[in-house]
C-alpha cells in the first residue's frame, strides 16, 4: 500500500511540475490562437476555432480553399480577393478568412453539408460524422 501512496505522490509531483509556468506568465491560453505557417501572411493561410466551429482555409482568388469543420465551404471568386458563398446568401466579402466567418456567423449551430460538386483544387477531409 505505501508503494501505491509514493507513486501517486511522485505522479501528482511530476505532473504538477510540468503544468508550471514562469511567474508573471499567463496561466490561460489567448482566447483566439491560430496556427500559421512561413509565408501565411502573404497567402492569408488561417486555422482556427470560430464560434464553436474549426475553421480554415489558404489561397486568393481561383485558388482559394475554406473549410468549416472540415467540410469544403465552396467560393465563388470576384477577383481581387473579394468572395461569395452561397451560404450567406452571395454576400460580397473581401479575403477568405472574412467570407468563411460570415458564413459560420449564416450557419449558427448547424453542420455544413458537404457540396455536391467540391472545388477539384482544394483537397477533401474525412470528417468525424462519417462524411467526405
Amino acid at each position: 500500500m505505501r508503494v501505491i501512496v509514493t507513486l501517486a505522490a511522485a505522479a501528482t509531483t511530476a505532473c504538477l511540475m510540468s503544468t508550471a509556468v514562469p511567474a508573471g506568465a499567463a496561466t490561460h491560453p489567448a482566447a483566439r490562437a491560430d496556427v500559421t505557417t512561413a509565408g501565411s501572411h502573404r497567402t492569408g493561410a488561417f486555422v482556427t476555432h470560430y464560434r464553436g466551429h474549426h475553421i480554415m482555409g489558404w489561397g486568393r482568388d481561383d485558388r482559394a480553399c475554406a473549410y468549416i469543420d472540415g467540410v469544403q465551404l465552396v467560393l465563388y471568386p470576384l477577383g481581387t480577393d473579394r468572395y461569395l458563398s452561397a451560404l450567406q446568401a452571395f454576400k460580397e466579402e473581401r479575403g477568405v478568412r472574412a467570407i468563411t466567418e460570415a458564413s459560420v456567423r449564416v450557419l449558427g449551430d448547424f453542420d455544413i453539408v458537404p457540396p455536391a460538386d467540391p472545388v477539384p483544387h482544394c483537397p477533401e477531409f474525412v470528417t468525424a460524422a462519417g462524411g467526405r
